[in-house]
């Protein structure tokens, strides 16, 4: 594989982690809210679901090689950055 290929391919897993970390937090803030709400078995499923989640695509990813993982990785990392710099800080 070529350098061109294998960068583009890493920013693929790249933007598949950052997916998955969408995912991930709005699934976290559904939970919460569940949770605020009384319902704190809802809230336990979606943190089981959001974990199963995240865990599943580092380890498909990391089936594939170290690399992808670590871009997969670097996906949900900017977009918890991004999502702090956006709504002002996490107090």
């Amino acid at each position: 594989m070529n350098a061109g290929a294998e960068v583009l391919e890493l920013a693929g897993f790249a933007a598949a982690g950052a997916a998955v970390a969408c995912l991930h937090l709005l699934a976290l803030a559904c939970a919460v809210r569940r949770l605020v709400a009384g319902g704190a078995r809802a809230a336990a499923a979606l943190t089981a679901l959001r974990l199963a989640l995240l865990t599943g695509a580092l380890t498909a990813a990391s089936l594939v090689g170290a690399r992808p993982m670590l871009a997969l990785a670097l996906g949900p990392l900017l977009t918890r950055a991004a999502l702090v710099r956006r709504i002002g800080g996490v107090t």
